[in-house]
């Protein structure tokens, strides 16, 4: 088995390089919402470029696309040349595509910049996730995966805040945190340990990649990712409907779900290490609480709602990735990475696409979300079929 080249460290130090591993996930969530509230002033900066109001926002969601179509390449590379070392050259590149639309004075090249930052995220999200699948395995590993799922979800809350604040300087300011990715470099080089090539491919033996199991869980993830971007994406524009329009509403409606997320996240390590029943309960609670969303009629009812969505993703999350990385020898964790997290990140892009498709042909955004909490429930029934004896574990 490949786990058993997993090199034995001490417990502390096991910790330390686990941790050093997990900081990378707030890159991502960082290139998503750090700029997010500057994007008005963007635009206005730009005005004289009439295709400013389209140039603006593929500006900001680009990193999204480019990491979900240069994960499966990552995860190539890194099974092809070692993951330490591709991973510290892309938090380098990463923090200098970052800050670089401080200088640019062009939208076009600002969007470069960009989309090269993505395919960055692309290499530090795959390989550090597949780092940490390296050298934990069992209950440790899913231990990990979740407080990774836990750190994702609960870093865009103070990020946003950030991004204000530095707005209110200048919209080019917000850029500079980017550069921060550069402090991680020594902890990855310190802590990290690459694992022993060799001994791990001696005992990998010849099997093939599993793209069938891949399929099922790829789609899965790619569902609960579109599924679960409806509730921070739409809650504004819900509540608005409600006539609450306050941001600090918005914002705590929003932080609560996310303390959910980090619920379902540690609950998800005490569920049974079968995966049709906690896959099944994670799309349930993602249905349920959409069609809360719609339905309640004042603020509670919408924060009940979203907290419901949250913790269902905080346990659809790490139990699918966990699912994916289950049995996987060491040659192969890079790819099988890098193919689940672009499954994760096209659904986070076609999210608002396909939201605002159904909208457009039932005439609102209350019937359109009602469409896709059926949809949720009907995966849950789904995923107790197609999942069912699936081990969540080594």
């Amino acid at each position: 088995m490949s786990d058993a080249v997993v090199r034995v460290v001490p417990s502390r130090a096991a910790t330390a390089q686990s941790m050093s591993l997990i900081l990378p996930v707030i890159l991502p969530v960082m290139a998503a919402v750090l700029v997010a509230p500057v994007i008005p002033d963007i635009t206005r900066a730009f005005s004289a470029d009439p295709n400013a109001g389209l140039l603006v926002p593929v500006a900001i969601t680009i990193p999204a696309l480019m990491l979900a179509l240069f994960s499966p390449l990552a995860g190539w590379l890194a099974d092809r040349f070692g993951r330490k070392r591709l991973l510290v050259a892309a938090l380098l590149v990463y923090a200098v595509c970052g800050v670089a639309p401080i200088w640019l004075d062009h939208l076009p090249a600002i969007i470069l910049s960009r989309a090269l930052l993505g395919i960055c995220e692309a290499a530090v999200m795959t390989c550090s996730t597949a780092l940490i699948c390296d050298h934990n395995q069992g209950r440790e590993r899913e231990r990990w995966l979740a407080m990774q799922s836990v750190v994702a979800s609960l870093s865009s809350i103070p990020l946003i805040v950030i991004g204000g604040l530095l707005g209110e300087q200048n919209w080019r300011t917000p850029f500079a945190v980017y550069g921060l990715a550069v402090l991680v470099v020594p902890a990855i080089l310190l802590l990290v340990e690459e694992p022993p090539r060799e001994a791990a491919n001696a005992a990998n033996g010849s099997a093939g990649f599993p793209w069938r199991r891949f399929a099922i869980v790829g789609l899965l993830a790619l569902a609960a990712s579109l599924l679960f971007y409806i509730m921070p994406i739409q809650i504004g524009f819900l509540l608005s409907m409600r006539g609450i329009t306050s941001p600090q509403q918005i914002g705590l409606a929003t932080a609560t779900g996310s303390i959910a997320i980090l619920v379902g996240a540690m609950l998800f390590r005490r569920l049974p290490r079968k995966g049709t029943m906690p896959a099944a309960a994670a799309f349930a609670c993602m249905g349920v609480g959409l069609l809360t969303l719609v339905l309640a009629q004042d603020f509670a009812g919408v924060v009940a709602g979203a907290v419901l969505h949250g913790f269902g993703w905080g346990i659809a999350l790490p139990l699918l990735l966990t699912m994916a990385m289950a049995g996987l020898p060491f040659d192969m964790r890079g790819r099988g990475t890098g193919v689940f997290m672009a499954a994760v990140f096209i659904g986070q892009f076609l999210s608002p696409l396909s939201v605002g498709a159904v909208e457009n042909v039932l005439g609102g955004l209350v019937p359109a979300i009602k469409v896709f909490a059926v949809l949720s429930l009907l995966l849950a029934v789904a995923a107790a079929v197609t999942l069912r004896g699936t081990r969540t574990g080594d």
